[in-house]
């Protein structure tokens, strides 16, 4: 449910008995340098494989432009990133975002600046195409005075 919401869940460390432990810690054992995690590293070393508590932490990343680029192509992802449509909102360099396009297009694997680039140029030409140049008229709801009127 949490994943589902954007929300990252950890939630042995919301338990208030594990927040009271640690306020107890002494300072020394709480921060060691810059080496995150440090004591629960150091407590689960017996449990875990040496390479695991040597690992640098790495974050999770979604495969985002997997979302967007299926295959077949679909036709408001291939309208918003064509050359024509980049052009007209003079955001980024059509060309840049052609380059990119086609690296995706072939399969080759996008490093996380290139997928988040991809998105952040397709999610900005999205919301232009939505809200600044389309000029529908807003819809008003009645205001309830109203409604009550009507039904009288």
């Amino acid at each position: 449910m949490a994943m589902a919401n954007s929300v990252e869940g950890r939630y042995p460390f919301l338990d208030y008995r594990v927040v009271e432990f640690c306020n107890r810690l002494p300072a020394s054992l709480k921060l060691c340098g810059l080496r995150e995690k440090w004591l629960l590293k150091q407590l689960g070393r017996k449990l875990i494989p040496e390479t695991i508590v040597r690992r640098a932490k790495r974050p999770y990343r979604a495969p985002i432009h997997r979302s967007f680029f299926t295959s077949p192509p679909q036709d408001y992802v291939t309208e918003l990133l064509s050359e024509t449509a980049l052009a007209q909102t003079e955001y980024f360099d059509p060309q840049a975002a052609a380059l990119l396009t086609k690296k995706v297009a072939t399969g080759a694997r996008l490093s996380e600046v290139e997928d988040m680039a991809l998105v952040g140029i397709l999610s900005t030409q999205l919301v232009d195409q939505l809200f600044v140049r389309t000029s529908r008229p807003v819809e008003r709801t009645p205001s309830p005075l109203k409604v009550v009127d009507a039904l009288v």
